[in-house]
């Protein structure tokens, strides 16, 4: 296979980091796709937390739209008590015991939102429940669905101020919530056929860390994100290419909840996917 023929343009922008409503954006599957397209991108990769409920509606638009997919998700994991994303490529999104895995972080999720609504309205935030549950409908619970109930009830005025007053650990209303170790989330990934990359690294509090996850088997770095330092970015691609791993990148848009960055605004080339493909040896 001449996978360098995979595509005409092989630095055609790609978005490797968007969140869809099916989580924590206001971005329908289908905005996301006319963003794409007016942005020009050749494929990109819709990665919500712990979720891939919106594959099959992404699939279809995927189609019209003429804008290659690939499947993803940014899953939730520990080290110590400090969460860890890991971003999956090229999962079987369709694979029904990767459902039945993710339907159990759905609960823990749900009963983590319900634990910090529970602890604000010990400090008298008179937040209720059942409201908030039915505002989230079928998106998978996180706190940022609490924070807009914050922000909705005037207890904050922006999201970020309910994250740094509230919902971040250390404060009043904050609870963790974890299921997989770093270790068990690599497994799950390479397990249900795809890469797993460590998300935004920057974030990460120890740098002798990532030569640890590197060493429990990641698959590569995202060193492509917004705000990151030139500086940052050459240490990211140097570690990468130092251990043999891949290189990921995107704009981690989250639509309006996240306004300082949208869809197409950090891209890579269509190159490091072909790189991907290459490692799980298929052909898209």
């Amino acid at each position: 296979m001449n996978w360098e023929n995979l595509k005409d343009d092989l630095e055609a922008k790609v978005d490797l980091h968007i969140h869809s409503s099916f989580s924590d954006s206001d971005l329908t599957i289908e905005d996301i796709f006319k963003i794409a397209r007016l942005k020009g991108l050749s494929a990109i990769a819709i990665t919500d937390h712990d979720t891939v409920d919106g594959m099959d509606e992404a699939k279809r638009y995927s189609a019209i739209y003429g804008i290659e997919l690939i499947e993803g998700i940014e899953l939730s994991t520990q080290k110590d008590d400090t969460e860890i994303h890991m971003l999956g490529y090229f999962l079987d999104s369709s694979n029904l015991k990767l459902k039945e895995e993710l339907a159990n972080i759905r609960k823990l999720r749900k009963d983590r939102l319900c634990g910090m609504i529970e602890k604000l309205n010990q400090l008298g935030f008179n937040l209720d429940e059942g409201a908030i549950l039915s505002r989230i409908k079928g998106a998978m619970p996180t706190r940022l669905h609490l924070a807009l109930e914050l922000v909705r009830k005037g207890r904050v005025k922006t999201l970020r101020e309910g994250f740094a007053k509230y919902l971040s650990p250390g404060k009043p209303g904050y609870l963790s919530r974890f299921k997989y170790s770093v270790k068990e989330g690599i497994e799950l990934i390479k397990n249900y056929g795809g890469l797993a990359f460590l998300a935004h690294p920057q974030l990460i509090p120890e740098k002798s860390w990532i030569e640890e996850f590197i060493a429990l088997g990641i698959d590569g770095l995202e060193i492509a994100y917004p705000r990151l330092s030139t500086a940052k970015t050459l240490l990211y691609k140097e570690m990468a290419d130092k251990f043999g791993i891949l290189k990921s990148g995107g704009s981690d848009a989250h639509g309006s909840y996240k306004e300082f960055i949208q869809i197409g605004e950090v891209f890579v080339p269509y190159a490091w996917v072909v790189e991907m493909k290459k490692r799980i040896n298929i052909s898209k």
